[in-house]
This record gives structure tokens, sequence and C-alpha cells, in this order.
């Protein structure tokens, strides 16, 4: 089956990167920790990132819901 992918262009406003990248980095900053050591930190006995990894993870599943109802 072929195809031609068609991608279209984004929309680029600085507000989309500006609210985005505040959450991020707010995200980031609460947690003291970069996202990818998360599961590093729970393995070496800092439970306090169980909390962390389930924010995390409910954050994942509500964007999932809402990504067709989001302008990318």
């Amino acid at each position: 089956m072929e195809g031609k992918i068609q991608i279209r262009d984004k929309i680029k406003t600085i507000y989309r990167y500006l609210i985005g990248g505040f959450i991020f980095g707010l995200g980031w900053a609460l947690a003291g920790a970069c996202p990818a050591p998360m599961f590093i930190l729970l393995g070496a006995g800092y439970t306090v990132f169980i909390v962390y990894l389930l924010a995390a993870m409910t954050g994942t599943f509500v964007y999932g819901m809402l990504r067709k109802r989001i302008p990318h």
C-alpha cells in the first residue's frame, strides 16, 4: 500500500511554547529530577517518586484523552 505522506505546518505562536514550557518546567522543578531518572530514584528507595510517577502517568492519560481536541 503506497501513499503520499503529508505533514501540515505547525502554527508557530509563542504562547503555546511558553505555556507548554512553563508546565513542563514546573513539573520538573517540583519533582527535583529529570523525567528519565524517576525510575532509578524510585528503585534506589526514594518512595516519594511513586507520586511523581503516578502524576506523570495521569498526565499522559489525560493528554491521550484530550489529544483530538487540543490544537497541535
